[in-house]
């Protein structure tokens, strides 16, 4: 059950029924997002005496796939996996505003109808929203290619801490050090220099947590530059902030950035994307029973719908 004295949601109430469809295979991703629904019908329900119902259809129960299912006029939230999307093709829906969406796979998938991708690539977001982050003033940290410029490669296996220092040259100013050791016969007291070009750090990746890479920021004594983290980078449910003695600031969404929100013992166990499919459930309930044609605070951040997109904005926090 969710409590919370900080986080103020947008107010909702269900006045329709609501199908929710899936295809159940047993992803820890999938059981969070229908655990968050669950638990968002039940907030529902406290708040209002008279309330509609939620119906979870299960089409790994189906002996067939009937597009009647999928057709009729009720509203729905549909979790897809690469199995319903050959059923979404096969009965060929019509988009409107009772239909909703989840891609729940990693692979892009091409709809005509509203849909959320929780997947979404927040890199060009955040340098679209921010004016004060330019290119030629910051630095990509990344374990992907990306189209940006300034970026700087780390693969999964490198060592992150000398990665970075050959970045930075932290490893050039040592090594001048040394030599001035060596040609003075004194010992030198100084702290690194780094390179003064480069003023935002910016953690875009996917195989190599941020937990990884900001202690490695800090080991190479990186003070001045501010970095960022995206979406779903950092989870402080598992960590303290204290932990993180750097300037660091964010794009995040609030259920992982503010773990005084109170669930279940068992929330804060749960992986980073677990947490953040419990959240999208909780919130596409309240969403959906809003309309998705209005903006909606939740979990997550700020929904709103951009054509048959809809899009989350997460808080901008700073640390």
């Amino acid at each position: 059950m969710f409590k919370s004295k900080d986080l103020v949601l947008s107010s909702s109430r269900l006045n329709s029924n609501i199908d929710i469809i899936f295809y159940e295979d047993k992803n820890a991703i999938q059981i969070s997002f229908l655990e968050g629904i669950k638990n968002g019908y039940f907030i529902l329900n406290e708040g209002q005496k008279r309330n509609a119902s939620i119906n979870f259809i299960d089409f790994s129960k189906e002996k067939s796939f009937d597009c009647s299912k999928l057709s009729n006029k009720t509203k729905k939230i549909i979790y897809l996996n690469s199995i319903l999307v050959d059923v979404l093709n096969e009965c060929n829906l019509k988009n409107n505003n009772n239909i909703l969406v989840v891609i729940g796979l990693k692979e892009k998938v091409k709809l005509h109808l509203n849909f959320i991708d929780p997947f979404y690539d927040y890199i060009g977001y955040l340098y679209n929203s921010n004016p004060n982050i330019l290119p030629e003033e910051s630095v990509v940290l990344t374990d992907g290619e990306l189209k940006a410029e300034n970026y700087f490669l780390i693969e999964k296996k490198s060592n992150i801490e000398n990665k970075i220092s050959n970045l930075f040259e932290i490893n050039k100013s040592s090594a001048r050090k040394r030599e001035l050791e060596r040609i003075t016969q004194n010992r030198i007291y100084q702290t690194p220099r780094f390179r003064k070009d480069v003023k935002k750090i910016i953690i875009d990746t996917k195989e190599i947590s941020a937990e990884r890479i900001i202690p490695a920021i800090n080991f190479n004594l990186i003070f001045e530059p501010e970095v960022y983290t995206l979406p779903g980078q950092l989870d402080l449910w598992r960590f303290s902030k204290k932990e993180f003695n750097s300037n660091l600031k964010g794009l995040e969404y609030p259920i992982l950035l503010n773990n005084n929100f109170l669930f279940e013992e068992e929330f804060s166990k749960k992986q980073i994307q677990e947490k953040l499919f419990y959240a999208l459930g909780f919130d596409l309930l309240l969403f959906f029973g809003r309309g998705i044609n209005s903006k909606f605070n939740g979990l997550l951040g700020e929904y709103s719908k951009e054509e048959n997109r809809i899009f989350i904005k997460p808080e901008k926090i700073g640390f």
